[in-house]
This record gives structure tokens, sequence and C-alpha cells, in this order.
């Protein structure tokens, strides 16, 4: 029986059919062999409500669908022409100033990022938590690098930073086995203040005869 349904669902999404929420709740209903009442008890409805759904005479909002529809292990899902899973926008993405959305519609930028053709705030303003770009440039940009999936995220900047933080962890330990520091041949007595002066290492230097002569060099406090 399963296969009629799947041919039927292609045949009426080809046909550009508006979606009908009340067919799908008795498919439900007769996937999980509930009569209306006990579909109502379940999801916390009246019977009446529930025959007003069915009978297309009250909308069902998506939230009341999907828990019916859960009822009979189906979930709502939204799919492109090709029939690939298309998921909703991330809950975290960059905000304004005034923690507001970015408009939908245009290409969100990292605070890092700013377009060239953006003017960065006046000394003693906030700086900016995300930028936009104009259409012009925006364009220019899509043609180049095509458009991008969705906005950024605060965790996804997150884990940029950390994985940069890991990256250059990664580089510096490369470079200190690639290049490895000479052991420390210091006599034990450089250890109580700084290095001897024949000492051959001389990796901790006394400063104190140049800081001396720097404080020579300055002009008395009275000019």
């Amino acid at each position: 029986m399963s296969e009629p349904v799947r041919a039927e669902s292609a045949d009426a999404s080809e046909a550009g059919e508006v979606f009908d929420g009340a067919r799908y709740i008795v498919r439900a209903r007769r996937l999980a062999d509930l009569s209306q009442r006990e579909l109502a008890e379940e999801v916390g409805l009246s019977r009446a409500t529930v025959g007003r759904l069915e009978s297309g005479a009250s909308r069902v909002d998506t939230a009341t669908l999907s828990v019916i529809l859960g009822r009979a292990g189906l979930r709502l899902t939204v799919v492109d022409r090709d029939g690939r899973e298309v998921g909703p926008v991330p809950s975290d993405v960059l905000r304004d100033n005034a923690d507001r959305r970015f408009p939908g519609h245009l290409d969100v930028r990292p605070p890092q990022d700013a377009p060239s053709d953006r003017v960065h705030p006046r000394r003693g303003v906030r700086e900016a938590r995300g930028w936009f770009e104009q259409r012009p440039s925006r364009a220019a940009r899509r043609g180049r690098a095509g458009v991008p999936a969705d906005h950024p995220t605060v965790s996804g900047l997150r884990e940029d930073r950390r994985a940069a933080y890991w990256r250059g962890v990664a580089s510096a330990e490369t470079r200190r086995a690639a290049e490895p520091q000479p052991e420390c041949s210091c006599f034990d007595d450089c250890f109580e203040r700084a290095c001897l002066t024949d000492c051959p290492c001389q990796c901790e230097p006394d400063h104190r005869s140049v800081l001396g002569s720097l404080h020579l060099l300055q002009p008395p406090s009275g000019e």
C-alpha cells in the first residue's frame, strides 16, 4: 500500500497542488490505527477539532500537524526540486547591534570581514556585530563565489576561531620540531639572578647595566 502513496504524492507535487494537511491527518490516523477520538486524546485536542481539521473546515498549523504526524512515526520535511531535504535557517545567525536578524535576502559577513563600501564606526561607537553587502557588491561577489547557503552563525564563528587557534598551535609545534631549541648549558649559579659572564648559554642576560645606562640618558625631571 505504501507504493501508491508515494506515487500519489509525487504526482501531486509535480502538478503544483497546494499542500493539504487535512489528508495527511487522515493518513496519520490510518497508519497509527487511531480513531478521531483516540487521536484527539493523544494530542490534547477535542474530537470535534480533529474532525474539523480533517474536513478542511479549520486550517491546521504546522506545529499541530507535526505532533499528529509524529504519532504515526512521520515528520514534516521540505525538499528542493531534486528531492534533497532543505533545513531551516540556523537559530543563532549573526544579529545587528540592536539584536535584530539581518534581512534574509541579504548576504551577511562576519564583523572582521567588512565590505569595502562600508564605513567603520567612529571612536566610542560599538563595533559592528556583522555586515551586509549592498546589492551591487553582493551581485559581484555572488558572481565570483556563488550564493552563500546561510548567514554566518555565532556558533560557526566560535568554531572557526577555535580551529584557527589549534592550527596556530600545530604550526608552532611543527616549527619547533623542525628547529629545536638548543639545550640549556647554564651554570647552576645562573638561575640565582642572571647568566654569569662566562656562561656559554647566556639565555638570561643581566639587563640591569643596560637599564642603568638608559636612565643616565634621561633628562633631569626639572627640565
